[in-house]
């Protein structure tokens, strides 16, 4: 069970990307001349930078907006959005929508091109024309005065994916959804090619990205060769200064993707940066991965996580197991000072601080939703 635990792990955050296969260690050869105290003050400070840019993206317009609406829809005692999203029914050119057995069918967005205005007096859609888009406008809150939301739909592409229950996929798209004229949400599908193996669809170039006011999530998937791949995701602000990117390469010992295993990869190298902060992640895998229940000491043969502030070294993290063969991190700084890092402040025992401080981020959210438990 262990094994699988780590790859599962090891899988999440090295779900990343490099445009060449480089060690992304390369440029990161600058040791810390700093006493671990300090050191390890800087690491907290980068946990605090993390969280600072949690509460910003938690307090963004459209994380404000989330909120509103769903107390708004909470209040509905007339059934406004209720009514409103039951009218789509009747719309004259979706009723082939409406029956559509989607994914096993293709959309076919072209034959819903059309401008549609919501009338909150007569209750119904109006339809206007359109060459190019579906365009909903209504009006988001049960006391708006007029149509001030719209959801726009175009550039619709889509591509059967032929696994052993055939479905479309969209290849190419763009949805945004805009609030007052200010865009709140948007989810751009910029590439998908693909190819099969038999019944294993195996991406070639994969891009898209989703806006959500104020941040920018991008995701990339690409084949360099038939034995690696690389993937990226990144998060940016458009103010506030966050960055944080996970990249890296898997390189496989095989290229017969229908009956891939574990201990079919070769090796995964990669890093996560959240601003000034950086993790190097190298991981023997073929060694590793063959192992039924690798030991700390293997843990720690067959993977180096070293951990940087503004591309110095300051350290690297080593698993331990303690009397109830749970796991845990040391930080071993450049001095040979180790540190638990469950003694590291943002930290706390078993990451409880950690825990708190995203769950006060988002206690907005939980709230709410405990309320209505």
């Amino acid at each position: 069970m262990r094994k699988y635990y780590l790859l599962t792990i090891l899988f999440f955050l090295l779900n990343c990307e490099n445009e060449a296969v480089d060690n992304p260690n390369d440029d990161l050869n600058e040791t810390s001349e700093n006493p671990a105290q300090e050191d390890q003050l800087t690491v907290e400070n980068g946990i605090q930078t993390f969280m600072t840019c949690l509460e910003f993206l938690e307090t963004g317009d459209l994380s404000n907006l989330i909120l509103d609406v769903y107390d708004n829809v909470d209040d509905d005692l007339n059934d406004f959005h209720e009514t409103m999203i039951d009218a789509i029914e009747e719309i004259p050119n979706y009723q082939p929508l409406i029956d559509i057995d989607y994914p096993e069918e293709a959309f076919n967005a072209p034959n819903y091109f059309g401008i549609y205005t919501y009338n909150s007096q007569s209750q119904t859609w109006q339809t206007g024309p359109s060459n190019s888009a579906i365009t909903m406008q209504f009006p988001l809150f049960t006391d708006s005065s007029s149509n001030d939301s719209s959801i726009t739909l175009s550039g619709v592409s889509e591509a059967l994916m032929e696994i052993e229950d055939p479905v479309y996929i969209p290849t190419a798209m763009s949805l945004n959804m805009s609030h007052n004229n200010q865009s709140m949400f948007a989810f751009n599908i910029l590439n998908v090619d693909f190819t099969m193996s038999g019944e294993t669809p195996i991406p070639e170039d994969v891009d898209f990205n989703i806006y959500m006011n104020p941040f920018t999530h991008e995701f990339s998937v690409d084949k360099l060769t038939s034995d690696t791949f690389t993937a990226s995701y990144s998060l940016t602000s458009g103010t506030g200064g966050c960055v944080t990117q996970v990249e890296g390469v898997i390189k496989l010992l095989s290229t017969d993707y229908e009956n891939l295993e574990d201990t079919d990869i070769d090796y995964i190298e990669g890093s996560i940066t959240t601003n000034n902060m950086k993790f190097t992640i190298d991981i023997d895998a073929e060694y590793l991965f063959a192992l039924d229940d690798p030991s700390v000491l293997q843990l720690n043969n067959f993977i180096d996580v070293e951990v940087f502030n503004d591309n110095v070294l300051l350290g690297e993290l080593e698993v331990q197991e303690d009397s109830n063969e749970d796991y845990y991190f040391n930080m071993v700084f450049i001095d040979g000072t180790v540190v638990n890092v469950e003694n590291f402040t943002g930290i706390g025992i078993d990451g409880n601080d950690f825990i708190e401080t995203l769950e006060g981020v988002f206690a907005r959210y939980i709230d709410r939703f405990d309320d209505n438990d």
